[in-house]
């Protein structure tokens, strides 16, 4: 495809404007000549309406679906391993597994990898068809939307067009970077336009004069921009005024991501259709038919003419494609109390979200656990209104479609003594985003009126403070404008050279400040997924002093970098900016975070006091001693007591803390070749290296302190029959097992599985590999969760083979891991399919739990609920469970958690991990 530009010069106008609503239900395109008097035009787009016809509608469904071996004609479009359309909506019905909706909503759920192939979600199974990645589902869709639109428009030369991607206004930095590489990937250069404001824009674009009378009569007032999608509620404030005749717009306060909208209440709707199919839960492919079908259900009953009953239809697979349907009806009335009062609920003034986990939030997401809408408009107006009520609201999204929804909206704010609120005329919903999307285009151009307000929220860095506590500086400052570049005070950091550094960042929506203010971080600021760099210098120097800097990027997105400032005094904000060679830009980590944060501020240097320091440097001393330079002084007695030495001078390990743990880990990846000196030398670098490195991940520079590591598992034990050696061999590589990569896991599984697998199967080992402490060895390989499912599996039905004679209670615990239905550190797309963690847990009832220890903790970790349709278990298997934990007194919390959502615990997180973590690492729950 050829290269859409975004943002075209001042002097340099683009020929046209394109505006893309990539929706999670729809994704639409308008565009518009800049030549003469704009008005933007919807874009018919050319999909597949059925198996034999091409057709073109003004919304494309964002659904991709796999069509089967020659059921579409053999043309271009559909040559494709995936299509998008409404064909692809009604196949996504109609068979199991193979379509993809809802991309949206997972580019901002940062528990999976977002990079990664994921979707279809639940690990059906495709055949040779690869599963795509949200990322590029959403590139799919972005290039069958523009193709349409090159082949209908060829005269205007994409390279001079100006093309706007909406994102919800709530969306995090991540997910705008996430939504930009899409773009990029589908050869798009854009600027991103939070669809709240975009909706707004094509209001103005309408020319009523209900706001020119509105300010007349009221002066400057509010107007609530609520836009309930297809996967997040997005609300924004927008200040109006007057001044010299005409109406300025600022936009003041966004609200916070809530991934809460028709993707919720199609599942409510689901949920009240499986009851009525019959008793048992679908499996989640048929439930995933089940979704869209009532997707459907719920639009035609919530229209103002709608039927008394709306049918829902299940077609079964295969041969059984008839014999095994499902039918059932919905009815008007129960649907509209369920939506109406499940969703809109009139609360009273005052009301905000319960902390509840919420039966709606299934299948994968997660959404928010108060699906009341009403209450989370509250809890927004009460963070950023101070008492003063929007006097004006403008509805869009699916939920001005429905004229029972907006009615029961309006009466809710007019419950919270709001007055007589004006409830704007909104444009068309399903073309408001995407038309707006081309006003602000044209007005970028100078052709219409304009919204100012700056980025929404303020961006702060994590520093120590005065009394080593956590801080937060200030980078780029609430309201910040597009281009401004803020220099975070006269703060200095210093870097080492060559390697990375990582720095946690917060944002708060509330807080306002000047760049390189230091405040105290409360329940305001939000934290964000790090930001990284790593400074390459051609001058030798190891170390250097920077300074942070930000904006707010002309594409939309938070930039961040640090500037190498030397001994040269701070720059100022009008000073000339650096040269590259002095600025190095800071990168968000898109990969899955995982659920830690170190306390010490990761960039921030500070010194110990002098009896700490002192020790720290014996004990570093003792560890060059054994690991340093070959030293003729160093008894043997000295290496077999190193573990007593380190001791004596800083106190038990379990006191050491993340940082001291890191610095004595650093020593020995350092002196990682004297391992080879001796058996001692060797056996005591494993149990150190794995202790102090533990859980391989949660301190800025982890990663490369695993890839420096890493090399030395090809090399293996040099002392091989000493089976203390392996023991702390398999033990630390177990220990840091949540700082490997898959790639690195799958080949520590490729190397042991034939030294665990059943003697029938005959797997070939490799030449010289004896291994010993298989304990051990299988401990290791039952914590490497980012081993593909389909591995784990295998490996389970192995330790399941060996129940039925070996008696060892610690296979149940091996089991409980892989089979877990919430990983400890992995993405969630990890997890085994239900159908395979249930024929464990059938065997499992029947041991005798009294006599198998690790029974009942082995039994809560692979039937607990996740919320997620795909991972969680059958409800009749987890009410067995639950019945067999009361049988053997378990801790009522265990019952708990495999009968309703209850959230795993740092201290469950912390025991899962297989040993204490280094104090200073926390693991949030």
């Amino acid at each position: 495809m050829n290269a859409m530009h975004g943002q075209a010069a001042p002097r340099d106008r683009p020929k046209a404007v394109i505006g893309i609503d990539l929706g999670t239900s729809h994704t639409s395109l308008a565009w518009a000549s800049t030549q003469s008097a704009a008005v933007p035009q919807q874009l018919p787009i050319p999909q597949w309406v059925s198996g034999r016809r091409w057709g073109q509608s003004v919304l494309l469904p964002s659904v991709l679906y796999a069509p089967l071996t020659d059921e579409l004609p053999r043309t271009s479009a559909a040559a494709a391993a995936w299509v998008s359309g409404e064909y692809a909506r009604i196949r996504s019905q109609e068979t199991t597994g193979r379509g993809i909706a809802s991309a949206k909503s997972w580019l901002c759920h940062s528990g999976v990898d977002r990079l990664g192939a994921i979707l279809p979600w639940g690990n059906v199974e495709l055949g040779e068809l690869a599963k795509l990645s949200p990322v590029e589902v959403s590139r799919h869709i972005l290039e069958d939307v523009c193709r349409g639109f090159e082949q209908q428009h060829p005269e205007l030369g994409l390279q001079d067009v100006c093309v706007v991607l909406t994102v919800p206004a709530s969306f995090d930095q991540t997910a705008r970077k996430l939504t930009v590489l899409a773009a990029e990937q589908a050869g798009l250069r854009v600027r991103l336009l939070e669809e709240p404001q975009a909706a707004f824009y094509e209001y103005l674009g309408q020319g009523s004069s209900e706001l020119v009378d509105l300010v007349a009569r009221l002066g400057p007032l509010q107007v609530l921009v609520c836009d309930v999608g297809g996967g997040t509620t997005d609300l924004s404030l927008i200040d109006v005024d007057a001044a010299q005749g005409k109406l300025d717009f600022r936009r003041s306060a966004v609200g916070r991501h809530l991934l809460l909208g028709g993707d919720n209440m199609d599942l409510a709707v689901a949920r009240l259709a499986e009851k009525k199919l019959g008793e048992e839960p679908l499996e989640p492919s048929r439930f995933g038919q089940l979704l869209l079908a009532a997707r459907s259900a719920k639009e035609a009953l919530l229209a103002p003419a709608a039927p008394p009953q709306h049918p829902i239809r299940l077609l079964g697979a295969g041969s059984a494609l008839f014999g095994n349907a499902l039918s059932t009806e919905l009815g008007r009335e129960e649907v509209r109390e369920l939506v109406l009062d499940g969703f809109f609920p009139v609360t009273p003034a005052g009301e905000l979200p319960q902390a509840r986990r919420s039966g709606l939030t299934t299948f994968g997401l997660p959404f928010e656990r108060d699906p009341a809408v009403t209450r989370h408009i509250a809890q927004f107006l009460a963070r950023h209104t101070a008492g003063r009520m929007p006097q004006a609201l403008l509805l869009n999204g699916g939920v001005s479609m429905s004229p029972l929804i907006t009615e029961r909206l309006l009466a809710c704010l007019r419950h919270w003594d709001m007055g007589d609120i004006q409830l704007l005329s909104a444009p068309d919903a399903e073309q408001a985003v995407c038309r707006g999307a081309v006003r602000y285009g044209l007005a970028l151009s100078g052709l219409g009126p304009r919204i100012e307000g700056g980025t929404a929220q303020g961006y702060y860095v994590a520093v120590d403070g005065p009394d080593g506590g956590r801080r937060a500086l200030c980078v780029v400052p609430r309201g910040s404008k597009e281009g401004e570049r803020h220099v975070a005070g006269t703060r200095r950091f210093e870097l080492t050279v060559g390697r990375p550094a990582r720095f946690e960042l917060y944002a708060s929506d509330v807080a306002l400040h000047a760049p390189g203010t230091s405040v105290a971080i409360d329940h305001d600021f939000q934290p964000l997924p790090a930001v990284t760099t790593a400074l390459h210098r051609a001058n030798g120097e190891a170390r250097v002093q920077v300074q942070l800097e930000g904006e707010l990027s002309a594409v939309g997105t938070l930039e961040l970098s640090c500037m190498v400032i030397g001994d040269s005094p701070a720059p100022s904000e009008s000073s000339e900016r650096p040269s590259q060679e002095q600025r190095f830009s800071l990168e968000f980590e898109l990969k899955p975070s995982v659920s830690s944060r170190s306390v010490p501020a990761p960039a921030s240097s500070r010194s110990a006091p002098s009896p700490e320091r002192a020790r720290v440097l014996a004990a570093e001393e003792a560890l060059l001693r054994v690991f340093g330079k070959g030293r003729k002084d160093v008894a043997e007695r000295e290496v077999k007591d190193l573990v007593r030495t380190l001791e004596r001078s800083l106190g038990p390990r379990k006191t050491w803390d993340l940082d001291l743990n890191r610095k004595l880990g650093d020593r020995l990846l350092e002196g990682r070749k004297a391992r080879l000196r001796s058996e001692d030398h060797e056996r005591l670098f494993w149990m150190l290296v794995g202790y102090c490195l533990r859980p391989g991940f949660g301190h800025p520079l982890d990663a490369g302190r695993i890839h420096q590591l890493w090399p030395t598992f090809d090399a293996g034990l040099a002392y091989r029959d000493e089976e203390r050696s392996w023991q702390q061999y398999w033990i630390a590589w177990r220990r840091i097992a949540g700082g490997l990569d898959e790639a690195s896991q799958s080949v520590i599984r490729e190397l042991v599985d034939p030294v665990l697998a059943p003697v029938d199967l005959k797997l070939k080992k490799p030449k010289g590999f004896r291994p010993q402490a298989l304990n051990e060895l299988l401990d290791l390989a039952s914590h490497l969760e980012r081993v593909a499912p389909r591995a784990r599996a295998e490996l389970g039905r192995w330790i399941l083979d060996r129940t039925w004679n070996d008696r060892d209670p610690r296979l149940w615990t091996h089991l409980g891991r892989l089979g877990a239905r919430m990983p400890t550190y992995a993405s969630a797309h990890y997890v085994l399919r239900g159908a395979i963690v249930e024929r464990w847990v059938e065997q499992l009832l029947r041991e005798r739990w009294q006599e198998v220890g690790t029974a009942a903790a082995s039994a809560v970790s692979l039937a607990r609920v996740t919320g997620d349709q795909a991972r969680d278990l059958g409800a009749k298997l987890r009410a067995e469970v639950a019945d067999a934990l009361v049988k053997v007194a378990a801790p009522e919390a265990w019952r708990r958690a495999v009968l309703e959502f209850v959230p795993v615990t740092s201290a469950e997180r912390e025991e899962q991990l297989g040993g204490d973590l280094p104090l200073g690492l926390r693991l949030l729950e």
